[in-house]
Formats: C-alpha cells, structure tokens, sequence
C-alpha cells in the first residue's frame, strides 16, 4: 500500500497548486519509487492516475460528509500481481458492521465489449482488457478468500469500477449484470456513484479500526496445486481469477459453447505464462466449471510425478467407499500426452494439456501401440485432433529434455498445419514468490535467458532472497522454517551427482559436498520404508531429507525452496556458463544432443527450480567462485532475521451453507 489517509487529511492534497501534478500526485509517485526495487519511476497511467481519478473519489466522499472514512491508495496482497487502485474502510450504516468499497479506476473515453465474449473489452490499447466491473469482481472474491475480516463476511465488501472520463461512448460496458461486488458508474452519474458510498459508509464513523483490521488481517494462504486439483468436484470456485487469466478462462468457455457452430472451425487455444503465473488457477477453474455444466474434459501432461499426484488427490478427496471408483476415473480424468494417439478426431470435448512445454516431438513408450507410432503424427497433432477444444497451457522456458518441443511458436504452427485456427493468451501476473514480478524478472536475468546485465537482487518486501554458504547451513534455517512455523520447504539440485537404485534397502548418499552427503529423491518405482516414492516427494513430509531433482520439482512449488547450484553452471566473465560435461542427466550426455541444447534446457532446469517458492529461497552453489560472485548480486544469508510477514494460515474448509455461497453475478455463464 502506498498511502493510507482519511479522505479530510487528503483534502489539501487535491487542491491544485500550479504544479506538474497535485500534492497526492507528487507523494504517491515518492512513495513508489522508495518502495519499488531499483527505485524505478512509476508508469504515466498509474500517474494520470492519481492526478485525474483519485479526486474524483476524495470528492464524492467529502461531498457525502464521510470525512472519517479511511482511503487506502493501491493496497497490496502478497500473492497478487496488482494492487487494489482504492480500498475505502468504513463502518456499515445500517448493520454499523465493518465496510470496504473497492474501487477499479480507469480513465478511458471509450470502450466496446467483445462481440464473441461479455468479459473482454477493447478500450483502445494493443491487447484486450478485462471488463472492469469482473476486475473488481474478481479482486473482492480473492479478498474474501485469502484475508480473515472478510473469509465468510462476503456482504462486508463491495466493488465499483468508476470511469469518470466516459458516457456514452462506453454503453456496452453496461450488459454486463452489476452485483453486490461489482458495478459501473461514468462521468454522468458522479451523483449516483456518491449515492452509492453514502449506502455503504457511515457519514462521521471514523475508519480507522476497520482499516487496522484489513492491514493487519492474518491471511489465508492460497491452495497447493495438489490442494487445488482435488477440489474441482466442488461447485465453488478454487480460485478467484485476476485480469488476463479470467480472460484466458473466459475464451475457453466460449470456444466450448460455440464449438461445431455452422462455418466455423476449429480453434486452439494456447496460453502462455511464466513460473507463477496462474496457469494452474486456469486449468484448475476450467476443469471445475467444466465438469460442473456436464461436459467432458480431459486434463493431460507429460510428467508422471505430476499426473500421479492428482489422480491421488482425486482419491483422497473421494469419500469412504468410493475410493474405488474415484481411482478409475482418476485414470480417466488425469492423462499423458501419449495416451491421444489412438483416439478418434474429436473423440473429446475439451482436452486440457498442462505444463505443455513437455510436448514430445512423437508419441513414445511401451504403452503407445504400434500402429499409432507407425502413423508417425506430431504428439501436438495426436492432442490438437483428440478434441474439439484443445487447450494448451505452457511457459517456452520449462522444457526439460532435447525431445521437448513444446513453444508458442510450434504450437501455432501445428495449429496451423492441422487446418485449425489459433489464439495466443499470455499471462504476465505472478501469483507465487508472494506476487513478486521483480524475483521472476531478476531469475531470467541471472540465467541469462534475458540479454542482459545481471542486476543486485534489490529486496521488494515479497519474496526472502538468501545467499547459504554451506549445504548444511542452507538444511539447518530450511528444517527450521518447517519447525518453527509449519511451512513446507524441500531442497534441491541440478542434475550434478550420479543416481543408482538403493542397495540392501536404503538410498544411496550420493549428492556429496564435503562431509555433507544426502540421498536424492527415490528413483520411480523403488518403495522404502519412511521413504515417500518418487511421485510423492514433493508433497509427502518425508521427502525433506532428500534432494529432489527437476523431474520430481517441476510442477510443485513450497512454502521455502533450497537450491543446490551444482558444477554444471558456474560463474565465468560476469554470466553463468554451462559444463555440459558435469550433467549427470542420461538424456544430456547423449552424442546427438548438441552443445546449444544442453546449454539451453540445463538452463530451463534451474529457472525451474529457482521458481518454487512461495515465500522464500535459499541458494548454494558449490563452486567457491560461484559463490563469491553470488554474494555481490545477493546480501540476504541465512543468519539474517526472515522477513516480517502477515500470519498466514492454511485456507480452512467452508462450513455453513452461508460461508460456501458464491456471488451469483461470479457464477454467471454467458451465453
């Protein structure tokens, strides 16, 4: 949050003063640059902001006499990408409860809604925007959920989307039904949008308390992939969407209700994000709301650890007696890419390919039959047939292997070879690493995935950076975190150390750093007592005390991660630099593997396991030089305080009828 004042403190501060910008202006743009890493200036919208829309609300206030009322200015939630532009904090008038308006402030002076989907909105600008009434939908639904004064209070918040610029010129805006937590006002009807704040905030109860209690609210984390797979039995959303990724959710739907329409074809979808972007939140959605209008859909991927923990959490999450059956349909539900070939052309409605940067090039393994390999289709081809809604959710830098082809641009072109149109969605927010975009942005630039000079991790009050200078130092503050707060933390490490079969029972001790010496995950199929199976590393407890490598991280993400940078990636002429002669991984020491491509995916392989953190990192590198190069580019270490942070808590299951129900306007199907 950038700024916090009663809206009579803010009174002086919209006053013009024959300056560039107004007094509040001039604060906020203070207070961003302090608050942002690299002190970076903010954007001339955020700006314009300020200057023309924010008085607009301190003026509908005043002129209602709710001085008193508490204006918190781009309130922030870790594990949000954006900031809430306004949140009012107030008391109710009539229940004298707790009161919060949160207001969507745009400054356009026209916009036209999609004639193909109610959400998406051309205002303008080079790509499409979200409609901003479910903008400010989606951000009260995802304070409900995550922040305690609100999680079953639903009617202690409402929302608005103020365009103060425009009237008619934005009428289409208006088909979209209003709710209790969204709706619409314009330039001419400033009266009404007063009227509104006056029915929802008490003119002379002080903010201030109400406005404590949002700031100081104890949070509810969001769930684990795991946690959220098993919940798509529910009819109640898993996740409150936010901008592009609602947009993504929304195309999806209406390719499914206008799938087969006279003269039309085809059409793949493929959305695009990096590390913690909320591909998982899409696919999670689209398979809940999918299944909850009857239609069928399929979820694929290429990992085996993935897709076996989610038919499990399908199991776990069936009730006593129906296990049985939950895990034949688990098998049914969740799928690998290998498993399309022998489908029929359109055999389903919706096929979902997660993490489809794993594509293989061809469809291979023991359980491919003959004739589907004789065939010799592309894998995307088998997957893009198998449905008449493929779907596609991949970031270009997670492949792992040489036989990988998973891109945007492949897909596009196999779009286009099997007669299909095409749509790319990208989905720039970050949603793990405790929303920060800078952590993601700095990870790409010290892999050198970017082209670019490595800048010092500037610490933006998100995500913990920590520098470890020994793997027993790094293992110590890790086990302490699971500890001493209940997180779930893991360790791991490139692919740098043999990996053999246990003997006479046990793991072998083969990531060895000095006199430290620690067993990777176990290998798929081996079965150890109080050794969790390979598949179920990273959510079984008993996976901390071993390494886990990329094929058992990828897709999972925790509380703390500890990342071993093996001799594979050292620090040479200001950059890292690959030794392909170091890899311990089968399918990079093949001769037909070329040096640009081991260069490329070992890369791809610690971008991945530098991303699964929620809260916060811990790094080692076993090179001593490494090491000295991390310390200029990283300050935290281990023997510093953790940050500071919000409680925050497992989101506990709703209870009442009341706590489940769901905004209906949210739940609304267009047709």
């Amino acid at each position: 949050m950038l700024l916090r004042k009663s809206a009579a403190e803010l009174r002086p501060l919209i006053a013009p003063v024959g300056r560039d910008h107004l007094p509040l202006t001039e604060r906020l743009i203070n207070e961003y640059v302090q608050s942002h890493p690299n002190k970076k200036d903010p954007d001339k919208g955020l700006v314009a902001s300020w200057d023309h829309s924010l008085p607009d609300v301190i003026e509908a206030l005043l002129a209602r006499g709710l001085d008193a009322v508490e204006v918190l200015i781009e309130f922030s939630t870790p594990g949000m990408a954006g900031n809430a532009d306004v949140i009012l904090a107030g008391q109710n008038p009539t229940t004298k409860d707790l009161s919060y308006v949160v207001v969507e402030l745009k400054q356009w002076h026209k916009a036209v809604v999609s004639p193909t989907n109610p959400i998406v909105v051309d205002a303008g600008y080079s790509s499409p925007k979200l409609h901003p009434v479910r903008q400010v939908q989606r951000y009260c639904e995802y304070l409900v959920q995550h922040l305690a004064p609100l999680h079953g209070q639903r009617d202690r918040i409402t929302g608005v989307a103020l365009l103060h610029n425009a009237r008619q010129e934005v009428a289409s805006l208006f088909d979209l039904p209003s709710s209790p937590h969204g709706r619409l006002y314009t330039m001419d009807q400033l009266g009404d949008f007063e009227a509104f704040l006056a029915s929802r905030l008490e003119s002379g109860a002080p903010g201030g308390r109400a406005a404590d209690l949002l700031c100081q609210a104890e949070q509810y984390e969001a769930p684990s992939s795991n946690e959220a797979f098993s919940r798509v039995g529910s009819p109640h959303p898993v996740f409150a969407l936010q901008k592009e990724q609602e947009i993504a959710f929304q195309e999806v739907q209406q390719k499914v209700l206008t799938r087969g329409a006279a003269g039309s074809r085809k059409k793949v979808v493929i959305i695009q994000g990096g590390p913690g972007s909320g591909k998982t939140a899409v696919a999670v959605e689209l398979l809940r709301s999918l299944k909850q209008q009857g239609h069928q859909v399929v979820h694929a991927s290429g990992s085996r650890s993935f897709t076996t923990n989610l038919r499990q959490a399908a199991v776990d999450a069936a009730p006593l007696g129906k296990k049985g059956a939950a895990a034949k349909q688990a098998r049914k539900d969740y799928r690998y890419f290998q498993q399309f070939g022998e489908l029929e052309e359109d055999a389903l409605e919706v096929l979902i390919c997660d993490e489809a940067h794993r594509v293989r090039a061809k469809s291979d393994g023991r359980d491919v039959k003959r004739w589907v390999k004789e065939r010799g289709l592309a894998q995307a081809d088998e997957l893009i047939r198998a449905a008449e809604v493929p779907v596609f959710l991949l970031d270009d830098w997670q492949s792992l292997r040489p036989d990988e082809v998973g891109t945007v641009d492949y897909l596009v072109e196999r779009a286009e070879a099997c007669d299909c149109d095409w749509e790319v969605i990208e989905l720039p927010g970050m949603f793990r690493a405790e929303g920060s975009i800078a952590f993601r942005e700095w990870v790409t630039k010290l892999l050198s995935l970017k082209a670019t000079t490595v800048p010092v991790w500037a610490p933006d009050g998100r995500i913990d950076v920590r520098l470890a200078e020994s793997p027993e130092e790094m293992e110590t503050f890790l086990r302490e975190r699971i500890e001493k707060e209940g997180a779930r933390a893991r360790m791991t490490a490139g692919f740098c150390w043999e990996w053999k079969k246990p003997k006479e029972g046990e793991l072998l001790l083969e990531v060895r750093i000095g006199g430290w010496h620690r067993a990777w995950n176990a290998k798929e199929g081996v079965r150890l007592e109080d050794v969790p199976e390979s598949s179920q590393w990273a959510t079984d407890p008993r996976g901390f005390g071993q390494i886990g490598c990329i094929y058992t991280a990828q897709n999972f993400e925790f509380d703390w991660a500890g990342v071993i940078i093996g001799p594979d990636l050292v620090w040479q002429n200001n950059r890292f630099t690959v030794d392909r002669e170091k890899t311990h991984d089968g399918k990079l020491r093949r001769a037909s593997v070329t040096d640009g491509q081991v260069n490329r995916l070992v890369r791809h392989a610690y971008h991945v396991l530098l991303t699964r953190a929620r809260n916060g990192i811990v790094i080692y590198s076993e090179d001593e030089h490494t090491r000295h190069a991390l310390r200029k580019l990283i300050t935290g270490t281990v023997a510093g305080s953790p940050l500071a942070k919000r409680v925050k808590k497992k989101l506990p299951p709703y209870v009442t009828k009341a706590e489940m129900k769901v905004d209906e306007q949210l739940a609304i199907e267009f047709d």
